[in-house]
């Protein structure tokens, strides 16, 4: 079966039950890894209008954990779904992790040992350098401060991973590896129910994903209301399950565009009504 090609912005009026925008981190917030200062208003302009903004990465817990206390987030889901953290009301951070501290430990060897052997068979890439902020997954990066692996090296890398069980999927700049049964999808409904209550139907009407790329598609694929920037268009057809939107503009600025969409479809609908 053919997805069906994302519809371009704007978005329709009907969207104005959107109460959460879960977000893609690296080349969806972001814009050639600087965060601008128009996408960070346009975060500020989200929250300002009553809606819960929660980035959802692959990116490092220590990262997360500055995000958790200097952006206006409710949460951050870190390392592809393997922790949440939530800001509480007197402005603490709590950890909340998907597995048993034992657990962690022992994929973490596990994981190491195999990211040593993808190291040895792809010599073109290298450790991600935050990989000693990371508490669950581990990062290799091919396209972060090394340029120019071909996309067979990548898929190389990922085989080491999958051969032996374990998660691997490419973002825009690493491919992120894990073990366990989790992903951005399973975490972000697991927190969305235990932290503000959502039922599943909730979710698939109140809540908006947008994102960029290929270790996206679980959220594409369960939440109806999802957006790409524009630069997803060269992976579209590599996704069996692809956002329902598109944004003209890429990056942080398509972000931007998401959220004038958002707030326009909310205030179309305040006039309808």
């Amino acid at each position: 079966m053919t997805p069906s090609t994302p519809q371009v912005l704007p978005l329709p009026h009907t969207i104005a039950d959107i109460k959460f925008v879960l977000s893609d981190v690296d080349d969806t917030i972001t814009s050639h890894g600087q965060l601008l200062p128009e996408t960070y208003q346009a975060i500020h302009r989200l929250v300002a209008h009553g809606i819960v903004f929660i980035p959802i990465t692959g990116g490092c817990a220590g990262w997360c954990d500055s995000f958790s206390r200097l952006w206006p987030s409710a949460a951050v889901i870190g390392e592809n779904g393997g922790f949440y953290l939530k800001r509480q009301t007197d402005n603490s951070i709590q950890y909340h992790f998907w597995q048993s501290e034992s657990e962690r430990k022992e994929n973490s060897e596990k994981l190491h040992k195999l990211a040593q052997q993808a190291l040895k068979d792809v010599p073109e890439v290298k450790m991600a350098k935050d990989q000693s902020y990371r508490l669950v997954d581990v990062a290799i990066d091919y396209n972060q401060d090394i340029k120019g692996v071909e996309r067979s090296q990548v898929d190389k890398v990922v085989k080491v991973f999958t051969d032996a069980g374990a998660n691997a999927k490419a973002s825009s700049i690493h491919v992120n590896a894990w073990i366990g049964d989790y992903n951005k999808k399973a975490m972000a409904c697991h927190m969305l129910a235990k932290e503000f209550n959502l039922s599943e139907q909730q979710m698939q009407q109140q809540v908006l994903f947008i994102g960029d790329s290929l270790n996206d598609e679980t959220m594409f694929e369960f939440f109806p209301n999802s957006v790409g920037v524009a630069n997803i268009e060269p992976q579209l057809a590599q996704l069996n399950h692809q956002p329902k939107w598109i944004t003209q503009e890429a990056f942080g600025l398509g972000f931007n565009q998401m959220v004038d969409a958002v707030l326009n479809a909310k205030e179309r609908s305040l006039c309808h009504h």
